[in-house]
């Protein structure tokens, strides 16, 4: 029969090996899978912070490695933010890019986006 104590140990264990798979994948260019890696990443954070609050007698590697991993997914979460914020800001390029050229091919348009963009 195991304790209470070995049971946060050993689902301190299982949480760290899915955080160190999670953080393994590389980036995908699509938003969904973005903010959908973030929520997997935030909820494995609060999990292990929350064993970490409650059974505070763990053994002391394993704290560690827990703690190591905290941090880890924290800038997994960072790196995830940084680089859905650059898809974001590629794709509003593109679609300016898109009406220049547009623009340049149709001058009917490129008085059309004037009257529309620059009131």
């Amino acid at each position: 029969m195991t304790t209470g104590k070995e049971r946060a140990e050993n689902e301190m264990r299982q949480l760290i090996v899915k955080t160190r798979k999670l953080i393994v994948n590389e980036m995908d260019s699509c938003v969904d899978w973005i903010d959908d890696e973030k929520k997997k990443a935030k909820k494995l954070l609060e999990q292990i912070e929350k064993i970490q609050r409650q059974w505070q007698g763990i053994d002391a590697k394993l704290f560690n490695d827990s703690r190591d991993c905290c941090d880890e997914l924290r800038q997994w979460i960072k790196h995830l933010d940084e680089h859905r914020k650059g898809l974001l800001n590629n794709d509003d390029r593109m679609v300016v890019n898109t009406l220049d050229e547009l623009g340049r091919a149709n001058e009917g348009f490129q008085r059309s986006r004037k009257i529309l963009f620059f009131k």
